[in-house]
């Protein structure tokens, strides 16, 4: 009778699995729009807060001001921005290391100052075309709109000089988001740097399959975990074990509906996403 239920339950996933991977491949081929059918499903057993990657990307330009502001105005809980050092010690707003896909320049973001980043144009993205003048964002310009806004940044901290960080700290303190913002980073040096200095702040650690040992960092240093929403179960020992910690939880690029549910299923705090739209 065990082995009879075993079979039906694994059936049962490997139907729903098949089921969501249906609904990214025709997510995808949809032309993004603010539509109603990119809402979560309202039988969600929990609220998860959405985070909108890079703003609202698909719309605007990745990590750009009017993908933010977009994305504030659409009723987003975050949005998420990736930032890099300049030449200068200056915090940008890109993703890439180099300003090569999203601009009409050429090399890392690190050989930049500053006043040099700034006069590049932005000339990649979704709705570039009406964006003719659109530059790469400051930090303090996207803090000023998150203040403005009442939206919570959420900061990866991608490549930079860590000497650096104390003046990160320092930006989110003056824009009075201290105990608002969420850092996250695939290196945990830099959060460990940032945990120094800011003992109260929230920080999650970025993983793509999270381990037993990246719980265990989580849990001694009081960071959340952020991981791959398609390593919810080939990952389940180490996300169950976050759980019993009391972890908070996030899961990284999550543009289905049936994943968002699966996500609010099985207690995930957070979604980052592409697509899907607050209700």
């Amino acid at each position: 009778m065990k082995k009879s239920q075993g079979k039906k339950i694994v059936t049962a996933v490997a139907v729903l699995l098949i089921l969501a991977l249906v609904g990214i491949t025709q997510t995808h081929k949809c032309i993004p729009t603010l539509s109603s059918s990119l809402m979560p499903s309202q039988k969600q057993e929990k609220t998860i807060e959405l985070i909108a990657h890079r703003g609202l990307s698909s719309l605007f330009p990745q990590n750009t001001l009017p993908a933010f502001e977009a994305a504030a105005q659409a009723g987003y809980y975050a949005i998420e921005l990736d930032i890099h050092t300049t030449a200068d010690g200056e915090w940008v707003v890109i993703h890439n290391d180099t300003v090569d896909d999203m601009t009409d320049g050429s090399g890392k973001v690190s050989d930049f100052t500053l006043d040099e980043i700034k006069a590049l144009t932005i000339d990649n993205g979704n709705g570039v075309k009406n964006l003719p003048a659109l530059t790469i964002p400051a930090l303090s310009e996207v803090l000023a709109l998150c203040s403005e806004r009442n939206i919570v940044p959420v900061i990866e901290i991608k490549s930079c000089d860590s000497a650096c960080i104390p003046m990160l700290t320092e930006a989110i303190e003056e824009y009075g988001l201290s105990e608002k913002a969420v850092i996250i980073s695939f290196e945990k040096e830099y959060l460990g740097i940032y945990r120094e200095i800011s003992p109260d702040t929230r920080i999650m650690l970025l993983c793509e399959k999270p381990t037993m040992e990246d719980v265990a960092f989580c849990t001694e240093n009081g960071f959340g975990l952020d991981f791959k929403y398609s390593s919810l179960l080939s990952c389940r020992k180490a996300i169950n074990e976050a759980k019993k910690q009391g972890l908070s939880l996030g899961a990284w690029t999550v543009d289905n509906t049936i994943y968002a549910d699966i996500m609010a299923r099985s207690g995930i705090d957070f979604i980052t996403t592409n697509k899907i739209l607050p209700a």
